[in-house]
């Protein structure tokens, strides 16, 4: 099994050639083992072009801490974070 950076580098070549769907799918790879990997979680935000995916993928990122972190993440740090950069990215668009 590849390891996070493996797959993370994997991604940046992808997204860097304009395969953004195809890079989503790495990314989403990595989120499902590590949920709270903050690397990955900035490079899938910048694959989002539209405020309306973005703003579906922060209903994403609550379902995945609902159902997949458990205790982990004091205070839910790594949430808000994401969330933030999210909105961030929105406001920026």
């Amino acid at each position: 099994m590849a390891r996070a950076w493996e797959l993370l580098d994997k991604a940046y070549l992808l997204i860097n050639s304009g395969y953004l769907c195809q890079a989503r799918t790495i990314i989403n790879q990595i989120i499902a083992r590590d949920p709270q990997n903050i690397e990955a979680w900035e490079v899938y935000i910048s694959t989002y072009t539209s405020a309306s995916d973005l703003e579906n993928l922060k209903d994403s990122v609550e379902l995945i801490w609902r159902s997949r972190v458990r205790g982990g993440d004091y205070l839910n740090a790594n949430r808000r974070y994401i969330l933030r950069r999210i909105n961030e990215r929105i406001a920026g668009l």
